[in-house]
């Protein structure tokens, strides 16, 4: 992570500088980017050419932070740096001072400095509660560091000792967060699910953890937040994942057809019934039935539905004859299933029974951070003009970071193939979008 920091730039009086420092520091800032903010702001102020934050990882020193006066980049060989003059400081709580000139043995056998064609080095123990936990390591180019620049990094050390220990934490906390995310992704399949928002990425990790279970899951959610992704990523996740997932969005169908379809029917068992007919249950044999919007499903199917999470059996209908069958049943709802349990329009013994893993998908609106990815995801989908590289205007990037998506990801999904469609070039304006 590097601050642009342009060449020509004059350096600033210190101690406005250091007001700035300070400033920023009661701000309690906890932006990713601060660090190089205030390194940055040392940098400028002192006339060094780069400068890093290393800190000590066990029997290692690693660098967290850097900045460079004059380009936006640094190449890893400009992050070399004297790891033995890191060393020196902390294990001596002592500020390091070298320079071509006064201390040309030494200077010269270091190189890291004659790499960098460094004049001089500054390099100033970090601490906070009686541990030096790093450094400020800082590198002067044609013009040494004077006494007033040694001055002036010793005392943003001492004011943003405590800072910076917390910013390297976090920034330790989001790397392991990250690798143990990218495990996650890489040992289990979530296709279709964009996320890195902390709620959702819990939600993920149960998944990894329940999918090999036979429960029952329950999963609820706003319309649009991708319940059914859910329950597919519960069955390809799990033992059952070679056997059939059956889907029945139940909301759509009345009583008496939705029985015929979960239980099949036999020939005669009603007029039209011609022939005998496989349920949606007996087709998912072995592995997976999911149950979309389970609260509209009939009092009289709720009791059969009972029966067969009980036993594993079920009966055809107009059959006197009883089948086993293995069925994991994931079911869904965006309704309060509680509230119509108390009701008397859902069954409380057959709720019991649907939630005995229960998964609860967060709306959109409450990981808004994942809006930028999931629009990027929906843009790759539905880009299908080969050789234009497509962008978002920042109003319409703004646009769709602000709005509140009563319809979750189901409605950013249609924003974005809306302007896909409506485009006329690889630009995608705020014009595009859906009115609000």
């Amino acid at each position: 992570m590097v601050r642009t920091l342009y060449p020509g730039a004059a350096a600033m009086d210190l101690y406005p500088a250091l007001l700035k420092i300070v400033r920023i520091l009661l701000s309690e800032d906890d932006d990713v980017r601060t660090p190089e903010l205030l390194l940055g702001l040392v940098i400028e102020a002192t006339g060094a050419d780069r400068g890093f934050i290393v800190v000590r990882e066990g029997g290692s020193y690693e660098q967290r932070f850097a900045v460079r006066f004059d380009r936006a980049t640094i190449t890893d060989e400009e992050r070399r740096f004297s790891r033995g003059l890191v060393r020196q400081a902390i294990e001596t709580r002592q500020i390091v001072r070298l320079s071509r000139e006064a201390d040309a043995p030494r200077f010269a056998l270091i190189e890291s400095l004659q790499a960098s064609g460094a004049s001089s080095v500054l390099v100033v123990p970090l601490a906070h509660g009686g541990e030096v936990y790093g450094t400020v390591y800082v590198e002067h180019g044609t013009r040494g560091a004077g006494d007033e620049a040694l001055r002036f990094v010793a005392e943003f050390a001492d004011l943003a000792g405590l800072f910076l220990k917390r910013a390297i934490e976090r920034e330790a906390l989001r790397r392991r967060t990250q690798s143990l995310e990218r495990d996650l992704f890489a040992r289990h399949d979530f296709q279709g699910i964009v996320a890195q928002d902390p709620r959702m990425i819990a939600l993920l990790k149960t998944i990894a953890q329940v999918a090999d279970a036979d429960a029952t899951v329950l999963i609820r959610g706003e319309t649009g937040t991708g319940k059914e992704l859910v329950a597919r990523a519960l069955h390809v996740n799990s033992r059952r994942r070679a056997k059939p997932c059956v889907t029945l969005h139940t909301s759509a169908l009345p009583g008496t057809v939705l029985e015929s379809e979960l239980f099949g029917h036999v020939r005669g068992a009603f007029t039209g019934a011609d022939r005998d007919r496989v349920g949606r249950i007996a087709s998912a044999q072995g592995g997976t039935l999911f149950l979309d919007e389970v609260a509209e499903i009939a009092p009289d199917v709720q009791a059969k539905l009972l029966r067969f999470l009980q036993f594993g059996e079920i009966q055809r209908v107009g059959s006197d004859r009883t089948e086993r069958v293995d069925v994991r049943v994931i079911a869904a709802t965006h309704q309060d299933l509680p509230a119509l349990v108390e009701a008397g329009k859902f069954r409380r013994d057959l709720y019991f029974r649907l939630k005995v893993i229960e998964l609860e998908i967060p709306p959109l609106r409450a990981r808004a951070g994942d809006i930028p990815l999931l629009v990027d995801h929906f843009l790759r989908a539905s880009w299908k003009r080969p050789g234009e590289q497509p962008r978002w205007t920042s109003r319409a990037e703004r646009a769709l970071r602000e709005h509140a998506y009563p319809g979750n990801v189901r409605e950013l999904a249609h924003a974005v193939e809306r302007a896909c469609i409506l485009a006329t070039g690889p630009v995608l304006d705020v014009d595009l979008l859906p009115p609000d």
